[in-house]
C-alpha cells in the first residue's frame, strides 16, 4: 500500500484537491471517505466531481438524508453515497450498491468503514482529518497511487 498525505487550508484547496485526485481514480473504483463529521468529506468530493466533468461544485451536496447521489461526466460516474444512517446488512442490501457498480463508476463511500465488505472491496481510502475550522491533513491510500506525485496547485 501507498500513501500520500496533504494538507489543505481553505475549502478552496480541498476542492482543488479533490480535482486532482479525479486524475488516479480511473474507473472502475470503489473509494472509501473517511473522517469525522464536518471533516471535509463532501468539500472533497465536490473536487472529485468537477475533475470528471461530472457535476459543477455547487451541484454537490451531502447524501445524508438521499443517501446517494449520482453524477454522470463523459467517462464516468460518481456517486456518492453515505452510509451513516445505514446500520444493518439488510438495509445496505436495499440501496442496491451493486448495481451501481460498472466499468464507468466511481463509487465514493461515505461511513464505508461500517461493513467489513468495504474495507475488503475499496480500492482507494481517503481520510480527512480537521485540524482546524479551515486545515485538513488529508491521507490518500492505495495499492498503486498515480505515478506523478499530487501536488495542490
Amino acid at each position: 500500500m501507498e500513501t500520500q498525505e496533504f494538507t489543505t487550508h481553505s475549502p478552496e484547496e480541498t476542492v482543488a484537491l479533490g480535482r486532482r485526485l479525479a486524475e488516479m481514480l480511473m474507473p472502475p473504483k470503489v473509494v472509501l471517505l473517511r473522517g469525522d463529521l464536518g471533516a471535509g468529506k463532501t468539500t472533497l468530493t465536490k473536487g472529485i466531481v468537477q475533475g470528471f466533468e461530472a457535476g459543477a461544485e455547487e451541484d454537490v451536496t451531502s447524501p445524508t438524508f438521499t443517501l446517494v447521489h449520482e453524477y454522470r461526466g463523459p467517462g464516468a460516474n460518481v456517486y456518492h453515497i453515505d452510509l451513516y444512517r445505514v446500520d444493518t446488512p439488510r438495509q445496505l442490501e436495499t440501496l442496491g450498491l451493486d448495481d451501481l457498480m460498472g466499468e464507468k463508476s466511481v463509487l465514493l463511500i461515505e461511513w464505508g468503514e461500517k461493513f467489513a465488505r468495504f474495507e475488503r472491496e475499496r480500492d482507494v481510502e481517503i481520510s480527512l482529518d480537521r485540524r482546524s475550522e479551515s486545515e485538513r491533513k488529508i491521507r490518500v491510500t492505495a495499492d498503486r497511487l498515480s505515478v506523478v506525485p499530487l501536488k495542490i496547485p
